[in-house]
C-alpha cells in the first residue's frame, strides 16, 4: 500500500541512484483547468470562455494522460479534495496505479524531509531550473548550470520556452541532468514534453517548495512555508 512518507523516500532513493524519471503534479488548480472550470491564482489563470486557452488545456491534458514506466503523475488525495474528486482524478488520468502518487508529495508533513534531505541531493546533479524572472538563484543550496525564466501565467504566455528548452537538450545532448520546474501548470507540460524528447534526464515539478530560497522573505507564499503547524502535521492518504 502506498504511504505518504514512503513514496517520498522512494523518490529520494531514485535521485540518489541517478535513476531518470519525471514527476508532474496536478493540484486542485490544474484539475480545475482539466475540468473546464474558471481559475484565477496569483501565478496563473484559466478562462474556459476564452478560446485561446483551448490549445494550452489540451497540452495539460496530454501531460496528465501521458504514459511511461518512468513518468509519474501526482493527484490530490481524498483528504484534500474529497473521495469523489480523488477517484475522478485517478480515473481521468488513465494512469496505471503504480504511476500515480500525491500532488502534495513535497509539502505538508513531508516538507521537512524534502527540505532537509531531498534538496541536498540536488547539489550532486547538473541542475537546470525553470523559475520566475524575479527569482534570485544565489541562495539556493545547490549550483544551477542553466536557468530559464518565466512570468505570470507561464503556461500560456511563455509556452514558447518549451521549444527553447527542448532545443537546449537536443543541441547540447543533455543527459543525466536534473530539471526543476517552478512554473505552475507549465511545469507539467514541460515534464511531459521533455520526457518524450529524452527520458535520460530527471524532470521534477517542485512547485513552491523552493520559494524561500528564490525570493527570500517574499517567498513565504504558502502556509506550510510559513511553518503553520496544521499544515506541517498534515499527512495525505491514498485509497
Amino acid at each position: 500500500m502506498k504511504t505518504y512518507r514512503g513514496a517520498l523516500i522512494e523518490l529520494h532513493t531514485w535521485l540518489k541512484d541517478r535513476r531518470p524519471f519525471a514527476l508532474a503534479r496536478f493540484g486542485d488548480g490544474e484539475l480545475r483547468i482539466l475540468n473546464g472550470q474558471f481559475n484565477r491564482y496569483p501565478e496563473f489563470r484559466y478562462d474556459p470562455a476564452d478560446p485561446a486557452y483551448a490549445f494550452f488545456r489540451e497540452r495539460l491534458l496530454e501531460s496528465f494522460r501521458y504514459q511511461s514506466e518512468s513518468y509519474y503523475v501526482g493527484i490530490p488525495c481524498p483528504n484534500c479534495v474529497g473521495e469523489e474528486s480523488f477517484l475522478a482524478a485517478k480515473r481521468n488520468s488513465r494512469q496505471p496505479e503504480r504511476q500515480l502518487t500525491w500532488a502534495t508529495l513535497f509539502v505538508n508533513s513531508n516538507y521537512s524531509y524534502f527540505r532537509d534531505q531531498v534538496i541536498e541531493v540536488f547539489a550532486e546533479r547538473r541542475v537546470v531550473i525553470v523559475c520566475h524572472g524575479s527569482a534570485v538563484l544565489d541562495a539556493l543550496p545547490f549550483p544551477v548550470e542553466r536557468d530559464f525564466r518565466v512570468g505570470t501565467n507561464a503556461w500560456r504566455n511563455d509556452y514558447h520556452l518549451a521549444d527553447a528548452i527542448a532545443d537546449h537538450i537536443a543541441r547540447e545532448k543533455v543527459t543525466g541532468a536534473l530539471f526543476l520546474f517552478c512554473a505552475g501548470p507549465f511545469s507539467n507540460i514541460l515534464a511531459h514534453r521533455l520526457h518524450t524528447l529524452s527520458d535520460q534526464n530527471t524532470y521534477l515539478d517542485v512547485g513552491s517548495t523552493l520559494d524561500p530560497f528564490l525570493f527570500g522573505s517574499r517567498g513565504l507564499t504558502r502556509r506550510y512555508l510559513r511553518g503553520e503547524k496544521r499544515f506541517l502535521e498534515e499527512t495525505c492518504v491514498w485509497k
